[in-house]
């Protein structure tokens, strides 16, 4: 039976989206409400809901689905050419600026593993980023590609690094590289599997037939790639976020358009299991840690401040190509990061590496980067993004 916390995150699931609709000049996406929503009813507001057993079931299976969701936003195909080397030029320049902020706050004191903040700042929520783009016309533009590819690029970077880095089993740099090299050779394997798959003739029919009815068989299919690769990450010592991001690239990748089969995906995986876990995130946020002290206090503005400079320096990288006004543009898209940043400072609390404070001061930095940060710029594009359900964001950040 549900228990009356799990009730109350399925009602605030259901509550979020319906407010934004009736609601359209709240131009923040519906994660946010239901962010907002979790840190209301949690214990540090009006006490009503907590992360229980079955709510936190439900939200680690929305992590795996959000990043798996994510992954299949990559277009690996158009990661290529003029376009791929300025994202990697402007990713390494971001590592570097990451690095040195992260180095400047710790020396403050204002956080404690610098390491792990600088792989946060360099992070890029595609997912946010991805609807506006495509409500403004913007996603097939040369600044469209360009600002995209950087995401995906930051995006599995970041994802990278916090797997390597800061898995739950710190057993050395070089068994972490051998760890990774093995799921790596795992995914290319699964890569050969889903494709040679698909040539054979009676196994293509019979997928084709149990599509429908209560089969089901790619949403059952993807759910098992997804628990595979998640438990062979795990037997690896590597986070379960690598393995479903890098499941979802490859479904991206080996998946044909089918309009039907992904709005059946995202069906179960953003109408049940997603916003139980940006709620129960809002519900474990330690809002008192905010305003605990002055040093707190200061956290946000400087976090907020360090992912906008360190992703419009590296977006400069495009004005001789774009122009300065949708260079800053695309360096305040690439500035937005808010689901990364609320699964990477989870890891960080896990692991005792980040203290409450610094989690919550980055969780709330990634949540006004996802209210202004778009509409900022649009505002220097021109354009306004439209209060419509379409404006609604896709999986990830």
């Amino acid at each position: 039976m549900p228990d009356g916390s799990f009730v109350v995150v399925a009602i605030i699931a259901l509550a979020a989206p319906l407010l934004r609709e009736l609601a359209p000049r709240i131009l923040v996406p519906a994660i946010v409400l239901e962010l907002v929503g979790g840190i209301l009813v949690g214990p540090q507001v009006l006490g009503i809901a907590e992360s229980t057993e079955s709510v936190e079931l439900f939200a680690q299976i929305g992590l795996a689905a959000l990043l798996f969701l994510a992954g299949r936003e990559i277009q690996v195909d158009k990661l290529r050419g003029r376009v791929l080397e300025l994202s990697l030029a402007g990713f390494a320049l971001s590592i570097l600026l990451a690095a040195g902020a992260s180095g400047l706050l710790h020396d403050a004191g204002l956080v404690k593993t610098p390491l792990l903040v600088a792989v946060i700042l360099v992070a890029t929520s595609l997912s946010v980023i991805i609807v506006p783009l495509r409500d403004a016309g913007e996603t097939n533009s040369p600044f469209g590609q360009q600002v995209i590819a950087a995401a995906a690029v930051a995006e599995f970077g970041a994802v990278i690094l916090l797997s390597f880095f800061f898995s739950a089993e710190r057993v050395g740099p070089e068994t972490e590289l051998l760890h990774l090299s093995a799921f790596l050779l795992v995914a290319i394997v699964i890569f050969a599997v889903i494709t040679q798959g698909k040539r054979i003739g009676r196994l293509s029919r019979a997928m084709e037939r149990l599509k429908g009815g209560s089969a089901q068989i790619q949403t059952r299919a993807d759910l098992a790639l997804v628990a595979i690769v998640v438990a062979i990450a795990s037997d690896l010592g590597l986070e379960a976020i690598l393995a479903a991001f890098t499941i979802g690239v490859i479904r991206g990748m080996t998946s044909d358009a089918d309009e039907v089969a992904d709005a059946k995906l995202e069906a179960v995986a953003l109408g049940i299991f997603v916003p139980f876990f940006f709620v129960s995130s809002g519900i474990d946020f330690h809002l008192d840690e905010l305003f605990a002290s002055a040093e707190a206090v200061i956290r946000l503005p400087i976090f907020v401040f360090a992912l906008l400079a360190v992703h419009m320096a590296a977006a400069l990288l495009y004005r001789p190509s774009m122009g300065a006004r949708r260079a800053y543009a695309a360096g305040f898209l690439q500035a937005t990061s808010f689901s990364f940043v609320i699964v990477a400072t989870q890891i960080g609390l896990d692991l005792e590496i980040m203290v409450p404070a610094t989690a919550t001061a980055l969780v709330g930095a990634g949540l006004v980067t996802v209210v202004l940060f778009p509409a900022a710029a649009f505002a220097l594009l021109g354009e306004r993004l439209k209060p419509r359900p379409s404006d609604e964001p896709g999986p990830l950040a």
